[in-house]
């Protein structure tokens, strides 16, 4: 019976060792970390109790910067990520140089490295006004331009015609129906008018209407663009929007 018994204990013994999840060397454990209660580095696994510290400079890995002097590390064991003060960064006299731009046509994220340290961080932005890569195409008297990027896409009346902004201030006046002379939507941003396209694309900020036709007209006197849009066989509901030569919008009429 004592033999039997002997026997017994010295298998169970073996098998400990192959079952169970109770020391690191068990590769079988899928471990399930959970942070201990009060701790910020000292994480337990659910699954088998085993524990673990995240104190080991072996098992951190640097994956990006929280900012310009604290760094972020994440534990290789349990996945965890951990924020270090930086020292040679603190007081640094830091030297950015520009790395990397990656410009989309409302965005830019902008990398930067310091040439003292290595440091890298980024900065991101919406633009206020778009940066489109156009591609132009003319046909049947008609321009269009397609963004090579987001593949929008502008068509309008090839011609640019004439008009006086002047007579303009005359026939639709400050206070008549459908005319807005403030309070608009496109960004105070100054950015000077090169052709029809800048023109329309600062005159589609003010856009309330659907529309499939548009033209442009310009004038010289007052250097002022008027952008005209509406729906071909349909009567009335079209939109002007006036625009500076420096790319403000001064007067939208509804209606023509």
């Amino acid at each position: 019976m004592k033999r039997t018994l002997s026997m017994l204990i010295a298998l169970l013994l073996c098998l400990s060792v192959f079952v169970g999840c109770d020391n690191r060397e068990n590769i079988e454990c899928k471990h399930n970390w959970l942070l201990l209660p009060a701790s910020e580095n000292e994480y337990k696994c659910a699954d088998c109790n085993e524990t673990h510290l995240c104190d080991n400079p072996e098992d951190l890995e640097r994956v990006g910067n929280l900012n310009e002097s604290t760094l972020i590390f994440k534990c290789r064991i349990c996945g965890s990520e951990h924020l270090t003060t930086d020292p040679d960064s603190i007081h640094e006299e830091h030297n950015w140089q520009i790395v990397n731009q990656d410009d989309g046509c409302w965005y830019s994220i902008i990398t930067y490295a310091c040439s003292n340290c290595d440091m890298e961080q980024t900065a991101e932005a919406d633009l206020a006004l778009p940066n489109h890569n156009w591609a132009e195409e003319t046909a049947d008297g008609k321009t269009t331009f397609t963004c090579t990027r987001c593949k929008e896409s502008n068509t309008f009346i090839s011609e640019i015609r004439e008009f006086s902004y002047a007579q303009a201030l005359e026939e639709y006046m400050i206070g008549d129906p459908g005319v807005k002379h403030e309070n608009f939507n496109n960004p105070a941003v100054e950015s000077e008018i090169t052709g029809a396209i800048d023109a329309i694309i600062r005159a589609k900020f003010e856009l309330t209407i659907e529309y499939d036709t548009i033209s442009v007209s310009f004038d010289e006197i007052s250097n002022m663009w008027r952008v005209d849009f509406w729906t071909l066989n349909m009567d009335g509901g079209g939109q002007s929007v006036y625009v500076n030569n420096q790319g403000l919008t001064c007067y939208v009429v509804y209606g023509e």
